[in-house]
């Protein structure tokens, strides 16, 4: 069984656009059909979300928001699963709930931060990423730096957050990939080594997120040859289809915008 999701789990077409998914309720979500209690239906939500079944977790979410409108933690899940499906105005209103709801504000702002960036608005994707730049732990700073820095690239300001705090004194902790593109941008690591480092690179999860964030670059650099090469060379490497990198670049390659 997958650490992460389920070995068997959903197709990024299925999810991110509208192809079949053929899979079968695992015993545990066929025994929670049906259920009419908020506990019952978030078990039951989360059991499809392990198989990646995101189109169809979003509705049971909605069932227990429907019990429990003044909890936010139905909308957190469904805001993610928004993301998931390419769905970033939706998420965007769901994390406004659930931070107006007392949800956590540092995790919250900093995942409509990649909602706004999905949909398009990098001016408000890189406020948000600032905002929430503060509240993170050390590793999750290394993220928000990632996504602001990617959005100022794309909307052609200024990665302030990067040249006023730098990347080289924070932990990054397990993101080290987002690290390394950081590094990139500041000039620490020379473009050569990055193309080593891809070429090498035999997770799909951490090849996402540095193909997407050196395209993003060369892009910035007035590259597009070389961009356009790396973000389709992240498609097919769908193993971990779910990290924001992949479906970014799902977003772009497909241009289906957030639909």
């Amino acid at each position: 069984m997958g650490q992460y999701f389920a070995d068997a789990h959903a197709s990024p077409a299925s999810q991110l656009q509208n192809a079949p998914c053929p899979l079968r309720d695992t015993q545990e979500a066929a025994a929670l059909r049906g259920s009419k209690s908020y506990e019952d239906l978030m078990r039951l939500a989360q059991a499809l979300d392990f198989q990646l079944r995101y189109r169809e977790s979003i509705p049971v979410y909605s069932q227990a928001i429907a019990l429990r409108p003044q909890d936010p933690g139905a909308y957190r899940k469904r805001a993610a699963r928004y993301i998931n499906t390419l769905q970033p105005d939706l998420a965007i209103q769901d994390f406004d709930k659930c931070l107006q709801l007392g949800g956590d504000p540092g995790d919250g702002t900093y995942r409509r931060g990649i909602a706004c960036y999905l949909a398009g608005d990098y001016a408000a994707a890189m406020a948000d990423e600032a905002r929430s730049f503060p509240l993170l732990t050390d590793e999750m700073k290394i993220a928000a730096l990632y996504w602001h820095t990617l959005s100022a690239w794309k909307s052609g300001a200024s990665p302030a957050l990067l040249l006023s705090h730098g990347s080289g004194g924070i932990d990054p902790g397990h993101h080290t990939a987002y690290a390394a593109v950081l590094a990139l941008a500041e000039g620490a690591l020379p473009l050569a080594e990055m193309q080593q480092k891809l070429q090498a690179e035999q997770s799909d999860l951490e090849y996402a997120m540095l193909a997407y964030g050196t395209s993003a670059y060369l892009r910035a650099q007035n590259q597009p040859v070389p961009a356009n090469a790396l973000l389709e060379s992240i498609l097919p490497r769908d193993s971990f289809w779910i990290c924001y990198a992949y479906i970014a670049a799902w977003n772009e390659q497909k241009g289906l915008g957030n639909g």
